[in-house]
């Protein structure tokens, strides 16, 4: 276990030092400028994070469980984390709106950077070579309606749908960033709004005939297994990651 920690410790120094290298010599590529971007908003949810964490500890339980969910499984969960700790709607729309966008801004430039061997990072080949097979799958179904198949693409909640394949198709369909990210993340918004809504609505009709409080228990009880079945999924990644670097 020391021995996995002291890898990804120096993994992450290389690639801290990387990706600092590829911001100043290659910033002028687009890719690079959004991925800054999403950056700079993932270092402000760690800010937020960490200003709950030492006045608000029951906020920053929330707040931080919403963000993995979401990142990991979708806004649904996200969502639902929210609402069952009685956030406002408009509190839970814009924090996984937030959320969700920070996601798009880094996956997309990775994959697209990687996708143009800007940059060629080992631990990520075959999560983006999938998720480009995906993109390329539903390219031409979508080409054929245009932006209106692109927004509902976003908004459906199918599997390998979503803003990340949503916005590479739109990068295979030679969308430029602006006009690619302004349908993304409206039909973004649009689905978390009716997330929400109905949500909402589900929660107040289920506080008629269920203990609201033994629900709320039960979402925190699942929210924490699927935090650790990702975990132990990924950290098989990695380890076998770490095995093949030794195997080099």
């Amino acid at each position: 276990m020391k021995k996995m920690l002291s890898q990804l410790m120096t993994i992450t120094h290389m690639g801290s030092k990387k990706l600092i290298v590829l911001i100043r010599e290659q910033i002028s590529l687009i890719e690079v400028k959004i991925l800054l971007t999403g950056l700079i908003l993932a270092i402000g949810l760690g800010v937020y994070l960490g200003y709950l964490f030492f006045t608000d500890f029951n906020s920053y339980k929330i707040m931080s469980s919403a963000a993995m969910l979401n990142i990991m499984g979708g806004r649904s969960l996200g969502i639902a984390v929210c609402l069952s700790a009685n956030l406002s709607p408009a509190v839970t729309m814009s924090y996984n709106f937030f959320l969700e966008t920070m996601t798009v801004l880094i996956t997309y430039s990775i994959f697209v950077l990687i996708m143009r061997d800007v940059i060629q990072p080992k631990l990520f080949k075959h999560a983006v070579r999938q998720a480009e097979l995906a993109a390329e799958r539903q390219k031409t179904r979508i080409k054929r309606y245009g932006a209106i198949g692109l927004f509902l693409f976003v908004i459906f909640p199918f599997f390998m749908t979503g803003p990340v394949i949503g916005a590479l198709i739109g990068y295979l369909l030679n969308y430029r960033p602006a006009v690619n990210f302004l349908i993304v993340l409206c039909a973004t918004l649009t689905s978390i709004v009716f997330y929400t809504l109905m949500g909402n609505q589900a929660i107040q009709y289920i506080e008629q005939f269920f203990n609201i409080d033994l629900l709320k228990k039960w979402t925190a009880i699942i929210s924490l297994a699927l935090i650790v079945i990702f975990l132990i999924y990924h950290m098989k990644t990695i380890k076998k990651y770490l095995n093949g670097l030794d195997d080099d």
